[in-house]
Order: C-alpha cells, then structure tokens, then sequence
C-alpha cells in the first residue's frame, strides 16, 4: 500500500513538472464561421508615400457577424497578399479590432519599403490575390477567401504630394462611412469639422493609426495638429532707413546747428533739439488737460510731434521707442481702471 501511494505521488510530481515544463498554448473556442461570405468594400494601392517606390495596400472589407465572436479579429483571422504565382506570401496583417472586436467592417492595411518592394519583386499595376484565412486554431473548418486586386485599384497619382492626398481623402470617406456602419453617436464620430475642412477625430485618429502604422507620416493634413518642418529665411536688417535720417541735415545749417548743441553739451546726441520736442510734447498734452478736459486728446496731439521730431532726426529713434512704451503703459494703466470702474 505504502508503495502504491509513494508511486501515485511520484507520478503527479511528474505531471506537474511537465505541465510547468510545457509552453503555454491557448486554447481558442470553436469560432463560429461568418454568417455570410466576407465581402470586399475597396481595395485601394498607393506609393510614394514616405519614400520613393513604397508600396501601400488599403483594405476597406466586412466579415459579417450578428454576434461578435469573443476572440478578436486578430486571433481569427489573417489577411495575405500572395503572389502571381498562386503559391509565394508577399504580406500579411491581422488588422486592428477597435469596434465590435474587429468583426464586421473594418480596415486593414499591408505597407511594403522600397528595399522590400525590390527585394519581393512586386510590381506596380499587378493583379494580386489578397486571401483572407480562418485560424485553424479558431476554427474546426478553416476557410480560405480570395479576392483580387484591380488594377483599376491602384493609384493614376505619382508625386508624392498628390499621393498623400488623394489617399488623405479616401482614409475620411471610409471614416465617414463608419460612423454610419459602426451606428456611432456623434460624440464618438470618426471625423469632425475644423475650420480648414474635415479631419479625424481623436477616436479617427486612435483607429487609422492602429490600421496603417505610420498614418501620420503618410498623411498629415487629416489630423487636427499638423507639425510641419517650416523653412525660415532669416531677413537681413540694415540700418539704412535710420542713416537716412540721421544724415539728411548734412552739410545744412540745420546740420551745423545740431553739432553745435551736442558739443555745447558735452554729448553725443542733439540735446537742445531732444528737449524741444520734449516740450513741444509735454505742452500737447498739457493743453489737452486744460482746455478740452482730456488727455487722450492731448496724447494723440503730442504723438504727432513726437513722430515728426524723429523724422527730422531732432532725437534718434531709440528715444522714441522708450517714449511709446511709456505711453503704452499709461493707456494700459488707463484702460484697466476704466474696466474695473
């Protein structure tokens, strides 16, 4: 007996050994098959994209369920574009299971780089063969669909430029188009309304970015915050406008009068006349205060002269941008007392 249970114990440490031994594997439910042949909406080619010969197939397809399996799209099915030879796998993609676990309409995209496109041998303006396959993990009869792309299906567009846009407006089309199939609330549309036209909206944003890897890249204009590499060309500044001025009295005895002042004063600058539109000013003002009551009146008045003694060059224009920014203060100051009386 003791022998017995020593044997039974050995062979359930034996059995538990192997099963933490053992890789997991997950067992999947007989998936039920669609309830009716998957359907093809559009297929469309593009390339050019990122980058010179790049190779891009848009799959817009429904797999019909009235009940939604509980494993999603992406442990059910697979997507593949097979070669001209009927036999050669050139890409494959299980898509993205955003709505209704992935089951019904949905897009699928397969995007190829140049070096990939060389090196697979594919050909622009082909009729390949994308098939969708059941998981024969999934389900007890796997099934194969074929369907075929057109050449009609593939892009008239070469610039890159025009590429990105005519694909631009049919990623928003099929969005607009969900919103109708997915029976979404406008909450929760796939587009919105900018100022600049329709866009994705966040919840567009979060499903064609897990469609298309790289969405944003390929088309910018249909997202709402675009960032763009700008090219800024610095502007050459000289001083020419204020040598002009400083330079029209020369050899005038306005000119002659205007040395003679900065060197009576030990400066290098016009004194004499500074202060004379200085006071010219001030006296604007004052006669604004005294005789009309208003020193918005009298400010305006003495802009005038500030402004025409810069242009004579009687004071530089240094002078005359500090005296603005005064003035700006004084209006700030003004304007905020008028709104909290």
């Amino acid at each position: 007996m003791k022998s017995y249970s020593k044997l039974l114990r050995v062979v359930v440490l034996l059995a538990v050994g192997l099963m933490v031994l053992l890789p997991a594997r997950p067992v999947y439910a007989d998936t039920p098959d669609p309830d009716s042949t998957p359907s093809i909406q559009s297929f469309n080619v593009y390339h050019n994209l990122l980058e010179t010969d790049d190779f891009l197939v848009l799959i817009y397809a429904n797999i019909p369920y009235d009940t939604p399996p509980d494993d999603p799209v992406t442990e059910t099915f697979i997507w593949r574009m097979i070669d001209t030879d009927d036999v050669t796998e050139l890409g494959s993609t299980v898509g993205y299971a955003y709505q209704d676990n992935g089951y019904g309409y949905n897009v699928y995209s397969m995007y190829w780089t140049a070096d990939e496109v060389d090196d697979l041998g594919i050909v622009w303006d082909t009729e390949y063969t994308i098939r969708l396959s059941s998981n024969p993990t999934a389900f007890d009869d796997p099934q194969i669909y074929d369907f075929t792309i057109d050449v009609s299906d593939y892009t008239d567009m070469d610039e890159t430029a025009d590429v990105k846009a005519e694909m631009g407006v049919r990623i928003l089309h099929i969005a607009g188009d969900l919103n109708i199939r997915w029976a979404l609330l406008s909450d929760y549309f796939l587009t919105l309304e900018i100022e600049t036209g329709t866009a994705l909206s966040i919840y567009g944003e979060a499903f064609f970015r897990g469609v298309v890897f790289g969405l944003q890249g390929m088309v910018p204009q249909i997202f709402r915050f675009v960032v763009s590499d700008m090219e800024v060309t610095a502007r050459d500044w000289d001083p020419a406008y204020s040598e002009n001025l400083t330079s029209q009295w020369a050899g005038t005895w306005v000119g002659d009068a205007k040395d003679a002042g900065a060197t009576l004063f030990g400066t290098d600058y016009d004194l004499p006349s500074l202060m004379l539109v200085s006071v010219g000013a001030i006296a604007m003002v004052f006669c604004g205060l005294v005789v009309a009551h208003d020193t918005w009146g009298g400010i305006i008045d003495a802009s005038v002269i500030l402004l025409l003694g810069a242009k004579l060059d009687f004071f530089g224009l240094g002078y005359l941008g500090l005296i603005i920014s005064l003035c700006m203060l004084y209006i700030s100051a003004r304007m905020w007392g008028m709104a909290r009386g």
